[in-house]
């Protein structure tokens, strides 16, 4: 046992019941995401895009572990913005869990996994970048290359939580640039890792920023922890093959 954990021991950010930072029985209120095109929000086999939903911007898939909602985003900002680093061990591994119970763990072959990136500004502040430590704990689960230096953030620094929902789909590729050339030719695909899904925009203009950099040939996917409850209609009553 460390030392630490005697004088400050571990409780639950959620429940506070000592032990662990994020308790097994709250692990269990984490609702798991259907598999879906993460445009339309309708149901698709291995999260795959539909190609009637996909343009040159477009990821070819998009996994989510959990929805994201009052519970979560609670567990979220205290990660994120309550200084709590000591979660980050506990919410990848349950991230990492979450992917290998699922089928996309197959869609990771030869992929080169990279974080999203952040100002400067909000790194200084925050002290870590979440997403970092998330990339970086599935390429070792996974056997995968990782890199923090192909893409990074330009540009405002306004918490995106903070703009509405047209206001995210404004995001522009010059918010983003190409830190290093990285000789990509050996990956099959190039899978971004985020914390939390709105509405794709932000992952869409790192893909074009990618491909306008690389050619429009890299296939382009992500992985997130959270997404907001999608609206679905009477026709999305089976999963689509698309």
């Amino acid at each position: 046992m460390n030392p630490l954990d005697i004088v400050f021991p571990k409780s639950c950010v959620i429940c506070k019941r000592k032990g662990e930072y994020l308790c097994g029985r709250c692990q269990k209120l984490f609702k798991r995401e259907l598999p879906e095109c993460y445009v339309c929000r309708r149901l698709s086999n291995g999260y795959r895009t539909h190609k009637e939903c996909s343009d040159m911007d477009s990821m070819g898939s998009v996994f989510v572990a959990w929805e994201y909602n009052s519970l979560t985003s609670d567990l979220l900002k205290k990660y994120k913005y309550g200084y709590a680093y000591d979660m980050s061990e506990v919410l990848c591994k349950f991230f990492t869990e979450s992917i290998r119970s699922s089928s996309y763990w197959k869609v990771l072959k030869d992929t080169l996994v990279i974080n999203m990136p952040i100002s400067s500004s909000r790194l200084k502040e925050r002290g870590f970048n979440q997403t970092y430590d998330l990339a970086r704990r599935v390429s070792m689960e996974f056997n995968l290359d990782f890199s923090d230096s192909l893409v990074g953030k330009s540009g405002g620094s306004e918490h995106q939580a903070l703009k509405d929902k047209e206001e995210r789909r404004e995001i522009s590729t010059d918010s983003f640039c190409i830190i290093e050339d990285i000789d990509i030719s050996r990956y099959e695909s190039i899978t971004i890792v985020d914390d939390v899904i709105t509405t794709g925009s932000t992952l869409n203009a790192i893909a074009k920023k990618i491909r306008l950099h690389y050619g429009d040939s890299i296939s382009i996917n992500a992985m997130c922890m959270f997404r907001g409850k999608p609206v679905y209609y009477s026709s999305d009553s089976e999963v689509s093959s698309c």
